[in-house]
């Protein structure tokens, strides 16, 4: 029985789910991703002979990602409902970074031995991600490679799709703080509290 509809009804409930969670911390120019690589066991992969080569990226110097949480984990419910379906959750990875232009060259690694590859997330009119990762099999070793791209928007959650593998990402902008008043700044003091309200008198007991 095919199970890909029902995982994409799935991950289409979770989506919903999370649609309306947010962040905040120090840039307007940043953003705080949050993303989960995930493996379906045995699936069919077509009569096409994978594609083994090792992903390479020119002339990048790549960098590598937290494994621990940013802010917290937003995405646990996603990666808990996959592993209860019999997905194989390789990454949950979570960070904070301005993205750069279409042609930046800031790709990061990922993997957890039998998954390799690097992500990289750009900047043009919206928010794009693209990944290319290795999969091998658990048991042959067969390497199976595989190219993700996606436009997103901020504040949404995107599901990158492949036969076997899959990608959950979410990007929310980070909140600028609020600015001091420009003349208060200037005067360098704080504003003077506003003055308690009157209390009237306590009649003392005849």
């Amino acid at each position: 029985m095919d199970t890909k509809p029902r995982l994409r009804r799935v991950l289409s409930a979770l989506l919903l789910a999370v649609s309306a969670i947010g962040v905040t911390s120090a840039s307007a120019d940043a953003y705080r991703f949050e993303m989960v690589i995930f493996e379906r066991p045995n699936a069919a992969i077509g009569e096409a002979p994978p594609d083994a080569a090792e992903p390479t990226v020119d002339n990048a110097a790549v960098g590598r990602l937290a494994r621990f949480a940013v802010g917290g984990r937003k995405l646990g419910g996603v990666a808990f409902t996959l592993k209860k379906k019999g997905m194989i959750v390789h990454e949950h990875l979570a960070w904070v970074q301005e993205p750069r232009g279409r042609n930046s060259k800031a790709w990061y690694s990922v993997g957890d031995g039998r998954l390799s590859g690097v992500v990289r997330v750009t900047r043009g009119r919206f928010l794009h991600v693209d990944a290319d990762l290795l999969l091998r099999d658990v048991a042959t070793a067969q390497p199976l490679r595989a190219r993700l791209y996606r436009r997103m928007r901020s504040d949404e959650l995107h599901y990158l799709d492949h036969p076997r593998l899959g990608i959950v990402i979410r990007a929310d902008r980070v909140e600028e703080p609020t600015k001091p008043d420009a003349a208060d700044a200037a005067a360098g003091e704080p504003k003077p509290a506003e003055p308690p309200r009157s209390v009237p008198p306590v009649q003392q007991p005849g």
